[in-house]
């Protein structure tokens, strides 16, 4: 198992995003992704990415058909239904198919979360670290 740090960086090659930082949450099942305008369209979820600490990817439009809804448990504890995106990520020289909950994360610091549902039995997280990936500490 790869050890990797409590803030990392992932790429989604599909959306043609490099880079985006990621917060590393063994607490959080699912992962999530902050975004808005969430809208179902001819067969297609478009929804606009939202990252301020990525200028780059701020309000990217994301149009994708391979989606669902489900019931999720949110960090306080209540259920709600969300829309779910599968997607691939580059994330330490591997891709991974990951599913995210679509959820607005603006009291966030990171503008995704990568929870245990995708962690388990590929990574050993080190909280004392960050970017390992990238090379800082």
């Amino acid at each position: 198992m790869k050890i990797i740090g409590r803030v990392e960086t992932a790429t989604f090659p599909v959306w043609k995003i490099e880079d985006l930082p990621v917060k590393v949450d063994t607490g959080a099942y699912t992962s999530s992704i902050h975004c808005k305008h969430i809208v179902e369209k001819d067969g297609y979820l478009e929804f606009k990415l939202l990252c301020p600490q990525t200028e780059k990817y701020n309000n990217k439009l994301i149009k994708t058909a391979n989606y669902q809804i489900k019931s999720v448990r949110s960090s306080n504890g209540k259920k709600q239904k969300r829309y779910i995106v599968k997607t691939t990520i580059l994330f330490f020289g591997k891709r991974y198919r990951v599913q995210f909950s679509l959820a607005n994360r603006s009291k966030m610091n990171y503008p995704v979360l990568l929870g245990r549902k995708f962690l388990t039995k590929k990574f050993i997280v080190d909280v004392s670290k960050k970017n390992i990936a990238i090379g800082e500490d």
